[in-house]
């Protein structure tokens, strides 16, 4: 991922799932650190964050604090995670070093309960790691032109 708009689609904490817009820098080769939005647009509102590492990094934590991390393999190998805008081989690649990547999703706002402003403890967010983790009843697909993409909306 980089500063483009990387979509995330379903990040969720037990129940709960919500739409994710990364933008995202490289700390060094082994690191990226993202802003999380709810929207891709002007009027978005900053949600959280995810710090991503690579597989080794991620095999070098302690076992204790592993379970606070996903992966991002079948994000990336079930199209849910892409990104917007970016030349289909540029997207290619990257998304090939994404899918070998960890994450830690930490949210401050949780829009989806209707908060107007970020209320509440922070929550570590997980993806979807498997089919059928994203709920079909929650989904409506449409199209937003100033991404030039259909996405599944919550």
């Amino acid at each position: 991922m980089s500063t483009n708009n990387p979509r995330k689609v379903g990040t969720f904490h037990l129940i709960r799932q919500v739409e994710a817009h990364h933008y995202c820098g490289h700390l060094n080769e082994d690191m990226r650190q993202c802003l999380v939005y709810d929207w891709p647009d002007a009027d978005a509102r900053l949600i959280g964050l995810e710090y991503i590492v690579t597989e080794e990094q991620f095999l070098t934590l302690p076992d204790t604090k592993k379970p606070m991390w996903h992966s991002h393999e079948y994000e990336v190998k079930s199209g849910v995670l892409f990104l917007p805008g970016v030349p289909g081989p540029v997207e290619r690649k990257d998304l090939e070093k994404v899918a070998k990547t960890y994450g830690k999703t930490i949210h401050f706002w949780q829009v989806d309960s209707g908060d107007e402003l970020p209320l509440g403890l922070p929550q570590v967010m997980m993806a979807l790691t498997r089919d059928g983790q994203l709920y079909p009843s929650l989904t409506i697909v449409s199209f937003i032109p100033t991404i030039g993409v259909f996405v599944i909306r919550f």
